[in-house]
């Protein structure tokens, strides 16, 4: 794959990125996504992979790492297979969530075959186990790596990767500005291009299929799941939890899956981060049929809830199709009742008799606010309850107030659809916190018709005019607002967070998150609500 590109040193950064560790050194570090909108320097708009590729074909640098299950890797293990390489980090709010975004929907669109390896530049944060559990949240495809501060520097350096940590003077600690291109390596261990921040999946889906026409892959059921092509919007991030969360993953092989001869297949992509048991969980897909072509609205998909060994549990449900705004794919929405927390299977059969699986796991609701039920009644403090001092209601710096003046009971009362966020950026007990704040930031703009709140889960008191937690961090008082949602009831731990509820304008709750959540996934289930967009 030789092309117009001249080499150039893989130490360079791109123009964006360096305005973007501009950004994280003043503590703007949300703003650096924003610029995806607009091509990088060098970047074009045709799809033209030559123009990525390297002109001298060499070996790629090692990756002497540790894989998420605390093995050594070696890059040579995915020889046979195109392979993706991006170095960022779990706690990154911004640059690496868009550019995983693009890997994933170059994943989706090349299909079995190519794999994906995230190399950890935050070794104090990302440990084996911060890693494997970030990789929940990706498709099937990923490698994680982290190391010791040397080997990842070595490893780095190799690349021509560029880091450094930032002190951002927040409650998170500190940020890591870094390099942010995305390198493909051939099946041969070659580099062959790179991609810089801010280019779209098509020049990088077409570099990938002329290594794959090149090489084809080891035969073998797919490893990515196809997706819908939207980038995540906010930073996925570990969190403890009693049971795990929902983790998408690849249409498994079934008698009507891929690879059977002669049989139609689908190729599902799970984009629901929490999947409830015990009650009516909606459960969000994209789905492609074999030709990689996502399915529109017209078709028809039901979806039925069985065993991990395939036997059915329940009725088939039909899933909605639900076309969100900004979102260029369909979304299909099965409300499943799924029996108990666990490992479970979702069949799926479109109307011409295409066929997938996909593995779910579902977590226990505990004392939580239940799917299909009505809304806690407390009301939420707001602004007008503390005299306007933001400070007693929320920890957030340079907190934004359309999050603290409406109470649920009055969003209730006005029958209005409301999303509640309980989370805490100064109060962190998971990696998560505050990562949904920035979702919120977004979608407060996006649905006008919707009253969106923050609540603050823990008792603290102001000193100094400093917040400061009435207790310990691994024991933390859980507010009497937050407890009314069931936070801190077994089995979530008071330390578990954060939790986002959306609730319908008739006062019901329509869904529910923790810990690892995503705008794309609030956005599908406020667009099947009337009221959601309906101006104030």
């Amino acid at each position: 794959m030789t092309g117009q590109r001249t080499d150039r040193p893989l130490a360079a950064i791109g123009a964006v990125v360096l305005v973007g560790l501009v950004l994280l050194a003043i503590g703007l570090v949300a703003v650096v996504v924003l610029v995806r909108n607009t091509p990088a320097a060098g970047v074009t708009a045709a799809v033209v992979p030559g123009s990525y590729a390297y002109a001298q074909v060499r070996e790629a640098p090692p990756l002497d790492l540790t894989d998420q299950d605390g093995n050594p890797f070696d890059l040579a293990a995915l020889r046979g297979r195109p392979v993706l390489v991006y170095f960022g980090y779990t706690h990154c709010p911004d640059v690496c969530p868009t550019s995983i975004g693009i890997v994933n929907e170059t994943l989706a669109a090349t299909g079995p075959g190519p794999r994906a390896v995230l190399v950890s530049i935050d070794p104090d944060r990302d440990d084996v186990a911060a890693m494997k559990t970030y990789l929940r949240y990706l498709p099937a495809g990923y490698v994680g790596l982290s190391g010791t501060p040397e080997a990842i520097r070595r490893a780095a350096d190799g690349w021509g990767i560029q880091y450094a940590k930032i002190e951002t003077g927040s409650a998170g600690g500190y940020a890591m500005g870094h390099s942010s291109d995305v390198y493909l390596v051939d099946g041969l261990g070659q580099l062959r291009a790179a991609f810089p921040f801010g280019t779209e999946s098509p020049p990088m889906t077409a570099a990938v299929r002329k290594l794959l026409a090149e090489m084809p892959p080891p035969s073998e059921p797919s490893a990515t799941p196809f997706a819908s092509g939207a980038a995540p919007s906010s930073t996925p991030a570990p969190t403890p939890a009693p049971t795990p969360a929902a983790t998408p993953s690849a249409a498994t092989p079934s008698a009507a899956a891929p690879g059977s001869p002669g049989a139609l297949a689908l190729y599902p992509r799970l984009v629901t981060t929490s999947i409830w048991a015990g009650g009516a969980s909606p459960v969000i897909l994209t789905i492609r049929d074999a030709a990689g072509l996502a399915l529109d609205d017209t078709a028809i998909v039901t979806v039925r809830v069985a065993s991990l060994d395939g036997t059915p549990v329940g009725p088939a449900v039909e899933a909605v199709p639900v076309h969100a705004e900004g979102e260029t794919a369909v979304s299909f929405v099965a409300t499943v009742d799924v029996p108990s927390a666990g490992g479970w299977r979702l069949d799926l059969t479109d109307a011409n008799g295409a066929a997938a699986s996909l593995e779910i796991t579902a977590m226990e609701s505990g004392a939580t606010a239940r799917l299909g039920a009505a809304a806690p009644r407390i009301a939420t403090p707001t602004l007008a309850d503390v005299g306007g001092y933001p400070a007693v209601i929320t920890t957030v710096r340079d907190p934004d107030l359309r999050l603290s003046t409406t109470s649920t009971a009055q969003a209730m009362a006005a029958g209005k659809p409301y999303v509640l966020l309980i989370d805490s950026s100064r109060f962190e007990t998971t990696p998560a916190c505050g990562r949904a704040l920035l979702i919120v930031k977004y979608l407060v703009d996006r649905w006008p018709g919707v009253t969106f709140i923050h609540l603050e889960p823990y008792e603290y008191s102001i000193v100094g005019g400093v917040p400061v937690l009435n207790g310990t961090l691994t024991d933390p008082p859980v507010n009497r607002y937050a407890r009314a949602w069931g936070m801190g009831e077994p089995p979530w731990p008071p330390t578990a967070q954060p939790w986002m509820y959306v609730v319908d304008g008739a006062g019901i709750v329509r869904a529910k998150y923790t810990g690892i959540m995503g705008s794309d996934d609030v956005d599908v289930i406020l667009a099947m609500l009337p009221e959601a967009a309906t101006a104030p």
